[in-house]
């Protein structure tokens, strides 16, 4: 709808006027609607609280009418016999009479001063005995209402009314207690409404006498609301308008009617309102729209008329194009200003011609000078740039080379005087472990020599006191952790004279995985219990190349990778052939290099560490040595994955064969 209406101003103005009357009739028929309702809510809740009140006062005038007979009934003469208990059974008699008279639907019983029925009205009841109710009980001088609950005698719901009996010789002297009954369902008949829900609760005691012949209990909230006693009302998934009893009975205690009427029923009239004002609006938006839609043509064809001579102008490139003037107002003299534009451009148009051709045949001769100079300073900028490149490339390796020679000297130094003791040491450890089991095995000889208990006793006691047996385990131990030791030493020091390789200088034909074992070796206490050293050597066949040199690239890589993981890792090594190559694969777990240094890391002096930790030399010098073997150097990483270096050598690589020629 805003695409529609953004793309003319005629649909804007009729979105507009639209919009206007929709939202003007919208408030109005809006505030008829909530006043007509709230009229009516009003007057239904007024109703309601007058059928309540008329509900509640029919059942307060049948009680207090029956209360009245209860308290003419017990001052009857033939009262008195509930002293000798009836012996002749008038009060019986009497009773039955009274039901029959007054046409009760309950039944009247008469109880002694301890509790015992003497008479009721149904004959039925003195068979069956008993003493007087809990809830029948009334310790007042009055009449008293006893709520809803289970008929003690019979199998239903009632209420009762219970008044003390006193002599009609003395008012002081109580004889019993005179009850008479209500069935519930005589009190429920009063209540049911043929469009109305009654429902009659205890305010005090929050409970539901009666609920209107509906199934299913009130919730604890909704009680909470019945008893607040709110206009609008839910009660049992429906929402009702309530109207309550406004009038107080004291023979009733704290009982209250809420008449019910569902919201459906009560406001079906003003949706008919309702749908009445909506079809009013829409046959009134109908002739709305369509003067609205005259209007804006009307005053907006001039408009389009311009917007076409615009078209026009801006399709053909002619200024000389004019639009066409209708009117004397606004849209008249918009026309008239935009000829005088059209005409102005016009002329400015055919003086830039003139000066843009004579400028183009200047900026020609220009141009080619600019070029020409341009040209000769990229060439020398070139040239000085690959000097300055070669010279650093130069200088990088010098030093490395250097450094590589000095530290290649001192690694053959030590690995040569290591050698020799530690040799010694290892050689002796196997004759020591023999002496050691010979000692060993002559004590437990001695033990077994024949001798006399004093001397075996005392042979012992020796023995104990030095703690023989420890010794023996724990000697063993020794000699093993040792030589295990010596035989570490040796490893280490057989790496670093080969990883050095000082006398292998020349060409030779190597196996490369002894180069990354011997550089694992090296780097043993960087990995161990750290990370995790996966190999899969499928190459396995010698490789003439120089042996330092591309042990050092090992060394590089290999020590790069484990510092680019921070905690535990894992480190996979694998070779390979490759056609006329031999491949080696190193690939880290640590948290990749990012794409935007991808491009610098085989710069020279270039690198990540912090200062003092690295040169930025190592990746450079090694990407060299690969070159000189023919080779390359392929990176692949993912950040938060890992790196993965591919070392690439020629099997044979000419290059070093033909240097090694001269």
């Amino acid at each position: 709808m805003i695409a529609w209406a953004s793309k003319s101003i005629g649909r804007k103005l009729i979105v507009s006027f639209i919009a206007i009357f929709v939202l003007t009739y919208a408030l109005t028929a809006s505030f008829v609607y909530t006043s007509v309702r709230a009229s009516m809510a009003h007057s239904e809740t007024q109703s309601l609280v007058h059928l309540a009140n008329q509900k509640l006062e029919l059942v307060s005038s049948h009680l207090s009418a029956l209360g009245t007979n209860l308290r003419a009934w017990s001052q009857l003469e033939v009262m008195n016999d509930l002293i000798n208990g009836d012996v002749d059974k008038r009060i019986a008699r009497t009773l039955a009479s009274l039901k029959e008279q007054y046409s009760l639907p309950g039944d009247i019983y008469a109880f002694d001063t301890m509790g015992k029925l003497v008479a009721a009205s149904n004959p039925g009841q003195m068979a069956i005995g008993g003493a007087l109710p809990p809830l029948w009980k009334n310790d007042q001088q009055q009449l008293r209402l006893i709520d809803k609950h289970q008929d003690p005698y019979l199998p239903h719901d009632i209420i009762a009314l219970s008044l003390p009996l006193h002599a009609s010789f003395s008012a002081d002297f109580r004889m019993g207690t005179l009850v008479v009954t209500v069935p519930w369902s005589t009190i429920v008949e009063q209540f049911h409404e043929k469009n109305h829900r009654i429902v009659l609760y205890a305010d005090e005691r929050r409970s539901i006498l009666f609920n209107g012949g509906e199934a299913g209990n009130v919730t604890a909230d909704e009680m909470v609301e019945l008893t607040r006693r709110k206009d609008d009302l839910m009660l049992g998934g429906k929402r009702y308008i309530a109207g309550y009893s406004e009038s107080y009975h004291t023979l009733l205690n704290d009982w209250h009617i809420a008449a019910l009427q569902d919201e459906d029923v009560a406001y079906r009239p003003i949706r008919l309102v309702a749908f009445k004002l909506i079809g009013l609006g829409l046959l009134l938006a109908i002739p709305f729209a369509m003067a609205i839609r005259w209007l804006s043509q009307r005053l907006t064809a001039p408009v389009t008329s311009l917007t076409r001579v615009v078209s026009r102008i801006t399709t053909s490139s002619d200024l000389s194009i004019r639009a066409e003037i209708v009117s004397q107002d606004e849209l008249g003299t918009l026309a008239e200003t935009f000829n005088n534009m059209a005409e102005n451009l016009q002329h400015s148009l055919h003086e830039r011609e003139l000066f843009v051709g004579e400028l183009e045949r200047l900026n020609k001769t220009l141009e080619q000078r600019v070029q020409e100079r341009t040209q000769a300073l990229e060439q020398a900028n070139t040239e000085l740039t690959g000097a300055i490149d070669n010279l650093k490339s130069a200088q990088s390796q010098l030093v490395h080379s250097e450094k590589m020679a000095s530290l290649g000297q001192l690694v053959a130094g030590v690995a040569h005087e290591l050698n020799n003791p530690i040799g010694f040491i290892y050689a002796n450890f196997p004759h020591l472990e023999e002496y050691t089991n010979d000692l060993i095995q002559l004590v437990e000889e001695i033990r077994q020599l024949p001798l006399e208990e004093a001397q075996k006793d005392e042979i012992e006691k020796r023995l104990k006191a030095i703690d023989i047996d420890f010794i023996k385990e724990d000697i063993l131990k020794i000699i093993r952790s040792g030589k295990s030791g010596a035989s570490r030493i040796k490893e280490i020091v057989s790496s670093l004279r080969s990883f050095s390789r000082l006398d292998e200088a020349e060409l030779k034909s190597v196996l490369l995985e002894d180069g990354i074992n011997d550089t694992l070796a090296i780097l043993h206490h960087y990995l161990k219990n750290r990370i995790e050293v996966t190999k899969d050597y499928r190459l396995n066949q010698p490789v003439l190349c120089r042996a330092g040199q591309i042990n050092q690239v090992f060394m590089n890589i290999i020590y790069n990778a484990i510092q680019a993981m921070d905690g535990p890792g894992r480190l996979r090594i694998a070779t390979w052939q490759d056609g006329e190559f031999a491949a080696v694969s190193v690939v880290d777990t640590g948290g990749g290099i990012p794409p935007d240094i991808m491009g610098k890391i085989f710069d020279p002096f270039f690198t990540t560490k912090k200062i003092g930790e690295g040169t930025g030399l190592g990746l450079s010098i090694s990407y060299g040595i690969v070159e000189k073997h023919g080779g390359r150097i392929d990176v692949k990483s993912e950040i938060g994955k890992g790196t993965e270096f591919i070392i690439r050598i020629r099997m044979k690589p000419e290059t070093l064969i033909e240097e090694a020629g001269q």
